[in-house]
C-alpha cells in the first residue's frame, strides 16, 4: 500500500535521512558519543564529567538511551561542541574540538555500524522504479559517504550531502531542496524519510509531497504521527 501510495502522490524522489533511518541509532551512534566524551573528560582528569556531558546532549540515565528530538540524537558536531563546551568552558575551542568530534565518531559508527538490512535490494527495487534516491544527514559528508559504501547503497544515491555541504541543517529545509533542484523535481515531486522531528520538519519545509516517519530510530510513533503523512516500521515498508 506505501509502493502504491508513493506512486499515485507522483513521488519520483526520496530524501533519506542516514541514523536511525538506515542504520539503527542505539547501536551505532551510543557507543560513538559515549567514546568521545568519556575521552575528553579524562583529558581534562574529571571522569565524572563524561556523564554530565552526555545528560546535557540527551541521554537519560534512568531510561538508559538518548532521548528523541535531543542534540545528540539529532543535533549536528558544531552544535554539540558548542553545547559540551557550556558544560566544561576547558574543552578545547570548536575549531580543534569540531574536527576532533567527527573523527572520533566517524571512527566509532564504523566500528558500530548497524544497519537496517537489507538495504541494497531496497535501494535497487527503488530506483528500478525509476526513483531517484538521495541521502541527506546532520552526520559530516564524509560520514555520509563511507557509510552509503560500506551499506552498499553507494551506486543507488544520485544526491548525497551532510551538515558540512554547505546547504545548512536539518530542521531547516536547504539540504532538501538542494536534492529537489538536483533532480531537477518540484518539491511535490519527493519525499522525505526519516526517523526524527528534525527530519520531518525539514521536509515540510521543503514543500515534499509526502513525509514519512520510521520507527527505527530514537523518536516513537507518539512523537512521529503528529508530523508525518505516514508512519513505518522502518524503511523497507517503501516497498509493501
Amino acid at each position: 500500500m506505501v509502493h502504491a501510495a508513493l506512486m499515485a502522490a507522483g513521488i519520483r524522489g526520496i530524501v533519506f535521512d542516514k541514523d536511525g533511518t538506515l542504520i539503527r541509532f542505539e547501536e551505532t551512534w551510543t557507543p560513538a558519543f559515549w567514546a568521545s566524551a568519556e575521552r575528553l573528560a579524562a583529558d581534562l582528569g574529571r571522569p565524572a564529567l563524561a556523564e554530565e556531558m552526555m545528560v546535557a546532549g540527551g541521554w537519560c540515565p534512568q531510561r538508559r538511551r538518548i532521548l528523541p528530538g535531543t542534540e545528540l540524537a539529532s543535533g549536528t558536531t558544531d552544535v554539540v561542541a558548542r553545547l559540551w563546551r557550556a558544560v566544561a568552558p576547558d574543552l578545547p575551542e570548536d575549531a580543534r574540538l569540531i574536527p576532533w568530534l567527527d573523527t572520533i565518531w566517524h571512527e566509532q559508527a564504523m566500528a558500530h555500524l548497524t544497519p537496517i538490512d537489507p538495504l541494497p535490494a531496497l535501494f535497487a527495487g527503488l530506483c528500478g522504479d525509476g526513483m531517484a534516491c538521495g541521502l541527506a544527514t546532520n552526520d559530516s559528508e564524509t560520514g555520509a559517504r563511507e557509510t552509503a559504501d560500506r551499506l552498499g547503497i553507494a551506486p543507488h544515491l544520485s544526491f548525497t550531502v551532510g551538515y558540512d555541504s554547505g546547504h545548512g541543517a536539518k530542521p531547516a529545509p536547504g539540504m532538501i531542496r538542494a536534492a529537489q533542484a538536483a533532480w531537477g523535481l518540484a518539491p511535490a515531486q519527493t519525499a522525505m524519510v526519516g526517523d526524527s522531528p528534525a527530519d520531518l520538519a525539514s521536509g515540510r519545509a521543503a514543500g515534499c509531497g509526502l513525509v514519512i516517519g520510521v520507527l527505527s530510530g530514537a523518536s516513537g510513533r507518539d512523537v512521529l504521527e503528529p508530523l508525518a503523512d505516514l508512519v513505518l516500521e522502518d524503511v523497507h515498508g517503501l516497498r509493501v
